[in-house]
């Protein structure tokens, strides 16, 4: 799909989306400005407009949808609210909930099978530190990702199904540590699907990542919805539902480290080999001597995601589009990985490409913000998104930084090492399929 096409569909999206439901000023609001751009309200804080399920069970009360079960009202089996706004394919979905007791969960990407059920992916809501946050999945697989996990869910030559556990996210008792869910009061999920890859997001915290490799039972596309759970009583709330449809048409996502070596990689030159191993799902530098770690593969337009920690305060950084021969450093844009410096571009050999002048000083373009990276030791979330000529750098959920008019060619992603021991995990490829000629 062209980038015009893609637009149009988004546009198509947002007034559809528009027209189902207007947003409480008082009840439905982002963040901020950059939060706000390109997302609009599900839920008007007032009424069930937009929405479908069994009217015993299902009400709003003091601007939340409030789904609630007695002794003499119950729910006989799992019973879900729908949305009937459409369904959603790429997004990122934000919602917010408050469960006291019971379990729930936000049912996306489902199948509708009348009769206010449906099966699916669900993002587990409960009142459990270190299992709200998981994946299930209502009907068909099951348990899918426990909270921490990193997992790939393929099939093989047999058609047998396997759920394999590939890396570590996030540490559970760390995460129990930072108070990542807050005990029976309101919590923010944010859900971002791109084709097969699906994250989790509890109030900041990441809980799951999947890659979904199973295209016998995989859903692309589907319903939101909201679960009652059958049992004994309960309540459960929802507000602040707010959907950014994501234009990308996006291509199956791949792992680019395998957790366990170098398949894939090589080294600028024979003794970067040195510098790097491989090893329980990291792969880490020495930082000596200077040069790089890239792929053997070019990519062209894509997101890139990885987690990154500093073990001490050094440099290091991430090249996109690499062109040209091997050397120190190759034509290319670099997304800067020096120590509280992650956002920062880097512009080596004139790569092509435009920035805000106000925050560049030569080939350097500081970040928009100040930095929001961990303390050393601490795993930073950075990704990369090349969409064609536009590039976006984004550190632990902030937009740091952006350029257009970047030069549009194949070329090699690479690792810096730099004088400083640094290491890197979860290195994920979602491709950004462009329109075929």
């Amino acid at each position: 799909m062209g980038k015009m096409l893609r637009h149009a569909w988004w546009v198509l999206m947002l007034l559809v989306s528009l027209g189902m439901s207007i947003a409480s000023a008082a009840d439905n609001q982002l963040t901020s400005d950059e939060q706000q751009a390109g997302f609009v309200s599900l839920f008007n804080g007032r009424d069930l407009n937009g929405w479908d399920g069994d009217p015993r069970l299902w009400s709003v009360k003091e601007g939340a949808i409030r789904g609630e079960t007695t002794a003499e009202n119950p729910a006989h089996e799992n019973t879900f609210c729908i949305w009937r706004g459409g369904t959603l394919k790429n997004f990122i979905l934000r919602i917010s909930f408050r469960i006291a007791g019971g379990n729930s969960g936000i049912q996306y990407r489902s199948q509708d099978l009348g009769n206010w059920v449906v099966s699916g992916y669900q993002a587990e809501v409960e009142n459990s530190p270190g299992k709200v946050g998981f994946l299930y999945e209502e009907r068909n697989r099951g348990w899918m990702v426990n909270v921490g996990d990193f997992m790939i869910v393929e099939r093989d030559e047999a058609g047998a199904l396997h759920k394999n556990v590939v890396g570590q996210i996030a540490d559970v008792k760390e995460l129990i540590q930072e108070d990542y869910y807050k005990d029976k009061d309101w919590n923010e999920y944010t859900i971002i699907c791109r084709g097969n890859h699906i994250v989790h997001y509890l109030n900041g915290f990441q809980t799951i990542e999947m890659i979904d490799n199973d295209a016998r039972e995989r859903s692309l596309e589907g319903v939101l919805a909201l679960q009652i759970h059958a049992g004994p009583p309960m309540v459960v709330e929802f507000k602040n539902i707010w959907l950014k449809p994501l234009p990308a048409n996006f291509g199956m996502s791949r792992r680019l480290f395998n957790g366990v070596n170098l398949d894939g990689w090589t080294g600028s030159d024979e003794d970067q080999r040195k510098a790097w191993t491989a090893k329980d799902g990291i792969l880490a530098t020495s930082g000596s001597p200077s040069g790089y770690l890239r792929t053997v593969d070019d990519f062209t337009s894509y997101i890139l995601r990885l987690q990154v920690r500093h073990l001490s305060t050094g440099n290091g950084g991430i090249m996109l589009r690499i062109v040209g021969p091997d050397k120190v450093w190759p034509r290319s844009i670099e997304a800067q990985g020096q120590f509280q410096a992650m956002g920062d571009i880097w512009n080596i050999e004139e790569f092509p490409m435009k920035v805000d002048s106000s925050r560049t000083d030569g080939r350097h373009t500081v970040k928009r913000h100040p930095t929001n990276e961990k303390p050393v030791g601490g795993w930073n979330e950075y990704q990369m998104s090349l969409d064609g000529e536009d590039l976006k750098l984004q550190v632990n959920g902030l937009v740091q930084n952006t350029a257009s008019a970047c030069w549009v060619t194949p070329g090699k992603i690479g690792l810096q090492s730099e004088g400083s021991p640094m290491e890197y995990r979860n290195i994920v490829l979602i491709p950004i399929e462009t329109e075929r000629k």
